[in-house]
Order: structure tokens, then C-alpha cells, then sequence
């Protein structure tokens, strides 16, 4: 049995969700979103109308010179260190884009070496475009890069899964972890679905949780999650 963390990026490391700033700042913002929330289009849809209303004048410099400007989480590197201290396995499982979490990433002390499962944004000299390596077609979850498969695909089926996360694209992921943490969106589903979370405001409040249940060895598997694991890992 090992325990391993897996983390949310947009809205968990960063302060805000820098996607949304992203297309807020360069492109069409509304009404596109308000479309991908009531369903009119999937999420992948989403991103290639969004990426599609940027801005002729946009560039990766210009893209990556405002993510950077974006606020991370006060107690990001800090709990970062401590996983990496005890060796606990730590990744990030985002549905946002490579082009701004890789760069953001590396200002954290050992960001940089954390392996990442998200969608990329790539250019090709004139204009943008999103692919989604992570997209699964076996699950329903609202993302364009699957944080179930990037879970299930990283474990045994005997580890434990620890979650941190915050928003509607984590709310498929949270069912197949022992621990989760949440806030926002999620805590609101963790509490509707009866999934047991710990609420949290800052990482540092995760960081005391873990430090406390590492001190006690007080990780135990959560049945439902285990049983939901193995039903995945057999549908795939």
C-alpha cells in the first residue's frame, strides 16, 4: 500500500482558475461559459470556441507573461516540500492547459519535477490550438482531460488516494479517493453525494491535516472509493 496526493491546479495551487483569467483577458469569455454550464457544449468545445476568440495579436510571450502575474496559494510550496520530505508521491491532474501550469509550476521549489496530467495548448506560429491527450470517452465527468483515468491510471488498487481540489471538473476524481479534501463547487458535491471531505480555505490547512494523519498513521481506505476504482479499472 502507498499513499499518493493528487492535486487540482486552477482554483487548489493557483488562487484563481488561470484558464478562465486566461480567456477573460485574451478572448470570449461570456457567453461561452455560461453556455458550457448549462450543457450547451462539452468542455472540449469550450476551449476550441475560447482558444478561437483570442486575439490575432496574442503570442505564447503575451500569454505566458499574464499567467505568471496570477496569484498561487500561499501555502502551495510549503506543503509541497513536506510531501516531498515524507516521499509522499505527489501529481497534478488538471483540466487546464501545460502553457501556463508548467511555468507557474516551476516557481514553486520542486514544482517543476511534479508530473502533470492536463490538456496542451499549442501554436503554431500564427494562432493557438488545444489538444486533449487526456480525453476519455468512458467517462461522463465535466473535463476535457479525464481526472478519473488520471487517477486510476497512476495507483494500485490497494493505495490510498488522497484528493485536494476545488471545482466541478474534480467532482468524478473525488469519488475514486480515500481522503479528499474541497472546497467551493466540490465541497458542495462532496456534501450532496455523502462523500466525507475535509474543508479547507488555504493549502496550510491541508498541510496540517496530512501532518497530523501522517504523525497517527491515520490512513485508512474508504470502501466506496475502492469499489469505484475497481469498476473503472475493469470498464477500461
Amino acid at each position: 500500500m502507498a499513499i499518493r496526493v493528487f492535486l487540482d491546479f486552477d482554483g487548489t495551487i493557483s488562487q484563481r482558475d488561470v484558464g478562465d483569467e486566461v480567456v477573460r483577458h485574451f478572448g470570449e469569455f461570456e457567453p461561452l461559459h455560461s453556455e458550457l454550464l448549462t450543457g450547451s457544449m462539452s468542455v472540449a468545445q469550450y476551449y476550441q470556441r475560447a482558444v478561437q476568440s483570442f486575439s490575432d495579436l496574442v503570442t505564447p510571450d503575451a500569454l505566458l507573461a499574464f499567467a505568471l502575474e496570477q496569484e498561487l496559494d500561499a501555502g502551495a510550496g510549503t506543503l509541497l516540500r513536506w510531501l516531498r520530505s515524507v516521499e509522499i508521491p505527489t501529481y497534478i491532474v488538471s483540466d487546464g492547459f501545460d502553457i501556463y501550469i508548467r511555468p507557474l509550476l516551476q516557481t514553486i521549489e520542486g514544482g517543476a519535477e511534479l508530473p502533470v496530467a492536463c490538456n496542451v495548448l499549442r501554436w503554431d506560429g500564427s494562432v493557438f490550438m488545444p489538444e486533449f491527450p487526456g480525453a476519455s470517452e468512458s467517462c461522463s465527468c465535466f473535463c476535457a482531460s479525464c481526472k478519473r483515468n488520471a487517477v486510476i491510471s497512476r495507483i494500485a488498487m490497494d493505495d490510498i488516494v488522497i484528493y485536494i481540489g476545488d471545482g466541478r471538473s474534480d467532482t468524478c476524481a473525488v469519488q475514486f479517493a480515500d481522503i479528499v479534501f474541497a472546497k467551493g463547487t466540490l465541497a458542495a458535491f462532496c456534501t450532496e453525494q455523502g462523500i466525507p471531505f475535509h474543508h479547507y480555505r488555504s493549502l496550510y490547512d491541508v498541510l496540517i491535516i496530512l501532518q497530523n494523519r501522517h504523525q497517527h498513521k491515520d490512513f485508512r481506505p474508504r470502501r466506496q472509493a475502492f469499489l469505484a476504482r475497481k469498476r473503472a479499472i475493469e470498464a477500461e
